[in-house]
């Protein structure tokens, strides 16, 4: 289930899963996304509160990149809320894949809600800090 706000001139993206969730899943949601964001930036928490798998092969994390790349996004904030210890290795393996590609993104994992929402508008608010 996905829900987009408005902030300001971003907008922020919440994402509950309600059953697995892999690149399958995944690309019709980031294509709905773009073609509702207005930016080159993309700011979205994904909940998984309720243990869904949710899994991602390196080759997923590159058509993912590629996909919200040739979209237009360029930018990329976002916070995974799951209490599967193990997703923070494809959280780090997703910020390394796109380092090396100059994709600009920043994720994190944890187990807190509050933690995933601070982190996430709190990368959005600088953005919009930064704006002219």
């Amino acid at each position: 289930m996905l829900t987009s706000y408005d902030y300001g001139s971003e907008q922020l993206h919440i994402l509950r899963t309600t059953g697995p969730l892999g690149r399958r899943e995944r690309i019709p949601i980031f294509e709905h996304i773009l073609k509702i964001n207005s930016s080159g930036k993309l700011f979205y928490t994904l909940d998984n509160r309720g243990g869904h798998e949710i899994e991602l092969s390196p080759e997923d994390m590159d058509v993912l990149n590629n996909l919200l790349m040739t979209g237009g996004i360029n930018y990329v904030r976002g916070a995974v809320i799951t209490s599967d210890d193990a997703y923070s290795i494809l959280v780090s393996m997703a910020n390394a894949k796109a380092k090396a590609h100059n994709f600009e993104v920043e994720l994190i994992s944890t187990t807190n809600h509050d933690e995933a929402e601070t982190f996430v508008v709190s990368k959005l608010r600088e953005c919009l800090r930064a704006e002219p």
